[in-house]
């Protein structure tokens, strides 16, 4: 009994011992982070000295910026087919239609949107993000909030500032480590959650991307395209367009692609993607490879100085 008490006394005294010598590290590990971490002071200064530079008045009204000469595109624009349409037919339609819709987006000096969307990363199949959207196109700039699963994730990208670096940080436990991180969008900290970078963040990206296939497909008898109506599951009217493609070329990221257009905006919401079969698998399923979705696209908004600025104190970018 009394060897049992000594023996618990001093695996106690250990304990005790070891806690010290454990929290110093920790310590020191969080305040090397923190001193990483980019001071919003000097971010703050940057931002303000290159907003006197490029910006006189303080708002800025984001909407479509020659709305009469949008109005006599639309005219041009022969309405979406009322039936099924395929072969050459639909490909010079859709190329129309997408030559269009760039057109418009160009015009657009930035909307804010929700996003759903999930995405295939290194082989593995990621859970369905939702996140608020703020993109402005002239410069360049995109902010980004997570709404699940991780809520409180922020992200914001602006060309031309902080050494054209992302700045982000999470929503969960480890912002205390490290409450906020300045990374290349291009480098693998900023892909490692993500299948592309912020950089070609929004629908104008997307456009121009969906345009570049469309010229392909043109001159593609390989190329299937389909043009088509269907009413979604909350009774909404969609414009919708497949694509698919019988063998793998570089130029061909997706075995087949599922494409929905809105019929008042007459741009591209809704595109899922799907990569070409494993070599060796003869079952013929499609994998997911990327599936976007933008809702409630506003582009009637007004930004402020403060929308793309990280000293936003609506934003989570300060120290605890």
């Amino acid at each position: 009994m009394v060897a049992n008490r000594a023996s618990a006394c001093l695996q106690a005294r250990r304990w005790w011992v070891a806690i010290p010598s454990l929290m110093v590290p920790m310590g020191l590990v969080a305040g090397f982070c923190w001193w990483l971490t980019p001071s919003l002071e000097s971010l703050k200064s940057d931002v303000a000295q290159e907003h006197r530079a490029s910006r006189s008045n303080d708002l800025v009204q984001v909407g479509v910026a020659n709305a009469d000469e949008t109005s006599e595109q639309l005219d041009l624009l022969p309405d979406w087919p009322e039936h099924r349409l395929e072969g050459q037919e639909a490909k010079q339609y859709l190329l129309d239609f997408m030559e269009y819709a760039v057109q418009k987006l160009d015009q657009v000096d930035g909307y804010s949107a929700n996003l759903v969307r999930q995405e295939r990363i290194k082989g593995e199949l990621g859970l369905e993000q939702s996140l608020q959207i703020k993109v402005q196109h002239e410069p360049f700039a995109v902010y980004l909030r997570f709404e699940a699963p991780r809520p409180g994730k922020e992200a914001l990208y602006h060309s031309g500032r902080f050494d054209d670096h992302l700045l982000a940080h999470n929503g969960d436990w480890t912002r205390r480590l490290f409450p906020r991180l300045k990374v290349d969008p291009h480098g693998p900290i900023a892909l490692a959650e993500n299948r592309h970078p912020i950089t070609e963040a929004g629908l104008a990206h997307l456009a121009r991307k969906l345009l570049h296939f469309r010229k392909l497909d043109l001159d593609d008898p390989r190329a299937e395209t389909i043009l088509d109506r269907e009413i979604d599951e909350n009774g909404k009217l969609w414009y919708c367009s497949t694509h698919s493609h019988s063998s793998f070329t570089e130029d061909r990221p997706f075995a087949y692609v599922e494409i929905r257009y809105c019929p008042e905006l007459l741009i591209p919401l809704h595109i899922v993607s799907y990569d070409w079969p494993q070599p060796g698998c003869d079952d013929g399923e499609l994998q997911l490879a990327e599936r976007y979705h933008y809702e409630n696209v506003n582009f009637d908004i007004t930004f402020s100085e403060l929308d793309f600025d990280p000293t936003n104190p609506d934003y989570g970018f300060q120290r605890y």
